[in-house]
C-alpha cells in the first residue's frame, strides 16, 4: 500500500478559526509543503498579496486595519503553474483604538446579504483529497470509499506535479472526513454549485458572462451532457455573489 501524504499541502496556521485579534499589527502564518513556487493570501475578498518565506513557513504582515469581522484565503502555486486554495478562515478584530480603513463584513452587510447565504446552504458538498501522484493511491482511496459504503455523485482527478487531487461530490457526509484523515489523507471540504443547462450553443457563455458582470471568478468547472441537458459543477471565488445567478439559471431551466 503506498504511503499517503500526512502533511497539509497548505494550512493557515494563524489566525485560528474565529480568533479575536486585539493588537495594532498582526502577522499571518501559513505553512506549505516544500518546493512550491509561491504563496499568496487574500483578505476580505481583496486582491492576492504575496507572502514572504522564512524557514518552513510563509508570512504576511498586516496593519492599518479596524475592528470588525474578516476572512482570509490563501493559495499556493506549484512548479507547474497550478494553484491550490484553502478554505475561508474567519476571524474578528476588536481594536477600537486603532481603527483604520478596511473592508469588513459589518452587521448591516450581513443582514443585506443574508438571503444569499441562505441559498448557499443548498450547495453541494465537495471533497478534495490530496495525495502523492503515484501508482496505487487512487486504488487506496476508492477501496476506502467502497468499504465505507460511500456513493460518489461525481469524480474529477487532476495532478499538479507530484501531487494528485481527487475531487468528488457526496450525497451525505456521514463522518467520511474523519475516516479519510485517520488514514493519512489530507482533506479539504468545500461547497460547489451544481447547475443544469440546456445543451445548446451559447448557454455556458451566458453563465460565464453573468458571473463576470458580478465580479465572480470561476476557480474550476466541469460537466457532462446527456440528451438535451448539460450538467455542470463549478466553484467560484465569491459564492455569495454567484448565488443569485445560479438561482436565475435554475429557474430558467425549470420553466423551459
Amino acid at each position: 500500500m503506498p504511503e499517503v501524504i500526512n502533511k497539509k499541502v497548505l494550512v493557515i496556521e494563524y489566525p485560528r478559526h474565529n480568533e479575536t485579534i486585539t493588537s495594532k499589527d498582526y502577522t499571518f502564518r501559513i505553512v506549505a509543503i516544500p518546493g512550491v513556487r509561491k504563496v499568496e493570501m487574500s483578505i476580505d475578498e481583496a486582491g492576492w498579496q504575496p507572502c514572504r518565506q522564512s524557514g518552513d513557513s510563509w508570512w504576511y504582515d498586516w496593519s492599518g486595519f479596524g475592528s470588525g469581522d474578516h476572512e482570509i484565503v490563501a493559495r499556493v502555486q506549484f512548479s507547474d503553474g497550478h494553484y491550490h486554495t484553502t478554505e475561508r478562515r474567519f476571524f474578528t478584530v476588536e481594536n477600537h483604538r486603532f481603527a483604520g480603513e478596511v473592508r469588513r463584513f459589518s452587521p448591516a452587510r450581513r443582514h443585506e446579504t443574508g438571503s444569499r447565504y441562505e441559498r448557499m446552504d443548498g450547495m453541494a458538498r465537495k471533497y478534495v483529497v490530496v495525495a502523492p501522484n503515484q501508482p496505487g493511491v487512487l486504488r487506496q482511496l476508492t477501496q476506502l470509499l467502497s468499504q465505507e459504503g460511500v456513493n460518489i455523485d461525481s469524480l474529477l482527478l487532476d495532478t499538479h506535479g507530484d501531487v494528485a487531487s481527487f475531487r468528488f461530490l457526496l450525497e451525505r457526509e456521514n463522518g467520511l472526513r474523519r475516516t479519510l484523515e485517520s488514514e493519512g489523507f489530507h482533506v479539504v471540504e468545500d461547497k460547489v454549485f451544481r447547475l443544469s443547462l440546456h445543451n445548446r450553443p451559447g448557454e455556458l457563455d451566458q453563465l460565464t458572462r453573468r458571473l463576470t458582470e458580478h465580479g465572480v471568478a470561476v476557480k474550476y468547472l466541469y460537466g457532462t451532457s446527456h440528451g438535451q441537458t448539460t450538467n455542470v459543477v463549478f466553484s467560484v471565488d465569491r459564492p455569495e455573489h454567484a448565488a443569485d445567478i445560479v438561482k436565475e439559471f435554475d429557474q430558467r431551466f425549470v420553466a423551459a
